[in-house]
């Protein structure tokens, strides 16, 4: 089998298609619930609206009455993801009909008490066009396409760039008609309650951003929307679909043999000579060639512009066996290298690996590239865990421009901390990114990687400050202030608040409120965990940097004090409402504080203190009770004076009880000092009398 007669060189059970099947993780809803978001819109969990949901983001019909909530609809996020939170107020400022049109944002708070992320919005998209992103082949004619189609997305977004968004979510299933069976335009629907491009299929995706996961291709750029246009378009005039059936892994080995153009249109389809320029303008696999908005904008005022003809990948003069499969294409080669570790390894230790690219490929600058991995991956010596570090530099020498390719892991630099994040939530463990920043791929992917639009030196800075994270040993360090450095959107992931979604460190101290209430005495013993310390300086590093150390401690008492501390903080800065039963929790837990203090007297004052302050919700009041610096001096002070007299008065109880049980003994010794005393006194009279005499003779 070769990639020209069949280009089923990546083999894989995935498909375009969006499922229906939801996410674990995803929220449900039974009963009568109505969520209310800031007094003004009401969200009904049992009504949800599969025209505007997704496969792992659901959406809810929504409205301004209660009784009957309609006219908006409410997607819901899935906490596995994080939303695009970065570019919702730019987007919420401007208004495009065309668009969805969001109306609010922000937490939504169930009536269990829980909480997620939301996105309104006002239902002026009403209808999907297509139920599936499968098998269209349409066969509209030119003029249809462009005043449907082309034209209105476009205005979305020239409008979009203008402050600096991508839509990120251009496909066939998020076009809408407007409610119209015959609409004389589209609308674009939902972009922001997922990571841009996480819902899309392979079709709709350049090559590169296609070959990563849905979570890790990141945040892309303009040029990735109007490729994703070209897609469209593409399936709109086309009369037959050259990729029915095929996989998504299929979908990529076609494109990079055949290019994008031809794969998505085939050799046998006729298309109008006046659009086929613009559909490989947008189509071009190169990014810096594919058409830019205002090359696109040109092309619309006089239909006249010739694409630039796609570059041919390189095919070598005779295959590679791999996997069962005959490989003609480094990029689908290293794809594959990474599915298949073991194999890879022996196809690397016989050089049948390097052979290949050296006379089959005869590419001098990717032979350069493999001896260059296999010098860095070795660097530090061949053991445990080589292998881990020479392929993916192995993949990156035959593929610069695919994604970061790490064990079970593709993805692009800008959506690491998405990943992070789904792999923590899904529980997955998280050695694999410590390996990831430790090994070196990162930085080797970066030295090589051919035309990336991106500031290298920035990033590397700021991986550099990530290993910086991972080597110190300390309660705002490691894994977890990773996560949130390079995921600066995310709620807080400790399991204590983790379903209340918390975003900033006042909503994660209602967030504890509300699972006091929940918990009713029945309290955890730690209440700021790592993951809440990495989240508090992450988003405001003054409230918890003066704790570090306190909050690492196994006194009891100084982790209480220093967790009282920083919430009390978050109360005061934030201007917080009062937490009455969060407050209970502390008192409950504040025995540890009290016993500092040695007076049964100030323990009985405090207590009372404290009884009287505990349905008040004050956080400081509290602490002003048990942690007075003037109080915890004079106790201290008070305690050594007594301490001092107490060992005084010990030490003249125990001579006492010598002198009782030895009588004899002590009376001789008491009479020998007598004596000895008593002959000292006369010995110095006797002494003074002489002298004294001595003085009062005159001389004869």
């Amino acid at each position: 089998m070769n990639e020209d007669t069949n280009t089923k060189d990546i083999k894989n059970d995935e498909s375009g298609q969006e499922s229906t099947k939801s996410s674990p993780v995803q929220k449900s809803f039974s009963g009568d619930n109505i969520a209310v978001f800031k007094n003004q819109y009401y969200v009904d969990l049992n009504r949800e609206m599969p025209e505007f949901s997704t496969p792992e983001i659901k959406a809810y019909s929504t409205g301004t009455s209660r009784s009957k909530p309609s006219g908006f609809f409410t997607m819901i996020c899935n906490p596995r993801y994080t939303s695009r939170t970065n570019i919702v107020k730019n987007y919420k400022e401007f208004a495009n009909d065309d668009l969805a049109k969001l109306v609010a944002y922000g937490r939504l708070i169930f009536p269990d008490g829980t909480a997620r992320f939301c996105y309104i919005y006002q239902d002026n998209l009403v209808k999907r066009a297509y139920n599936s992103n499968e098998d269209l082949a349409l066969g509209w004619k030119t003029e249809d396409v462009l005043e449907k189609l082309f034209i209105p997305i476009v205005m979305s977004l020239k409008s979009l760039q203008n402050r600096d968004i991508t839509h990120g979510n251009i496909r066939a299933t998020n076009l809408y008609t407007g409610g119209s069976d015959k609409p004389s335009k589209f609308k674009l629907g939902d972009s922001l309650s997922a990571p841009a491009s996480f819902n899309q299929p392979t079709i709709y995706e350049p090559i590169e951003r296609a070959m990563a996961d849905p979570i890790g291709r990141g945040e892309g750029t303009i040029r990735d929307d109007l490729y994703a246009l070209g897609v469209l378009i593409a399936q709109h005039v086309r009369n037959f679909d050259p990729l029915r059936g095929k996989t998504s892994d299929e979908i990529i080995a076609a494109k990079v043999v055949n290019g994008s153009y031809a794969a998505l249109i085939g050799s046998s389809d006729r298309v109008s000579s006046g659009i086929t320029d613009l559909i490989r303008g947008l189509l071009t696999d190169i990014e810096k060639n594919r058409w830019s908005l205002d090359e696109v904008m040109d092309w619309l005022d006089v239909r006249r512009q010739n694409a630039k003809p796609a570059m041919k990948t390189k095919k070598a003069a005779r295959s590679i066996h791999f996997d069962g499969t005959d490989f003609f294409y480094a990029r689908t080669l290293a794809y594959r290298l990474m599915k298949k570790p073991q194999d890879a390894v022996g196809l690397i230790e016989s050089n049948e690996l390097h052979h290949w690219v050296e006379r089959s490929l005869a590419n001098k600058d990717m032979l350069e590239r493999l001896e260059t991995a296999v010098k860095s991956a070795a660097e530090g010596g061949i053991g445990v865990g080589y292998w881990d570090k020479l392929l993916p530099r192995i993949s990156v020498a035959l593929d610069p421009n695919a994604p970061i390719r790490f064990r079970n892991l593709s993805l692009n630099m800008s959506a690491l901390g998405n990943v992070m994040v789904d792999s923590f939530v899904q529980k997955r463990g998280m050695n694999t990114f410590i390996e990831l920043f430790n090994n070196g791929v990162i930085h080797y992917w970066l030295s090589v990687s051919a035309d990336l639009n991106i500031d290298v030196s920035e990033q590397l800075k700021q991986f550099d400050i990530v290993r910086g994270f991972l080597r110190q040993k300390n309660m705002v360090s490691g894994i977890e202030r990773c996560l949130y450095f390079l995921n600066p959107s995310i709620h807080c992931l400790s399991p204590l608040v983790a379903d209340y979604y918390a975003t900033d460190p006042k909503e994660y101290l209602m967030a504890l409120e509300t699972e006091a209430e929940k918990r009713d005495g029945a309290y955890p013993e730690k209440i700021i965990d790592q993951q809440a310390a990495c989240f508090l300086i992450s988003r405001d590093a003054r409230l918890i940097e003066p704790h570090i150390h306190d909050l690492s401690s196994n006194e009891r008492f100084r982790y209480i004090t220093a967790n009282l501390k920083v919430l009390s903080a978050i109360q005061k800065f934030y201007d917080a409402p009062p937490v009455p039963y969060l407050t209970k929790w502390f008192c409950d837990a504040i025995d540890p504080l009290i016993m500092r203090f040695h007076d049964t007297e100030v323990h009985d004052k405090i207590k009372k203190s404290i009884s009287s302050k505990r349905d008040a919700g004050i956080l400081i009041d509290i602490l002003s009770a048990v942690d007075n610096p003037q109080k915890i001096k004079k106790d201290q002070i008070t305690y050594r004076q007594v301490l001092i007299q107490y060992r005084k008065l010990d030490n003249e109880l125990n001579t006492l009880k010598q002198k009782l049980n030895k009588p004899k003994f002590f009376a001789e010794r008491t009479g020998r000092e007598w004596a000895a005393t008593i002959s000292g006194i006369i010995s110095t009279l006797i002494i003074l009398a002489f002298i004294m005499l001595h003085f009062s003779v005159g001389p004869n």
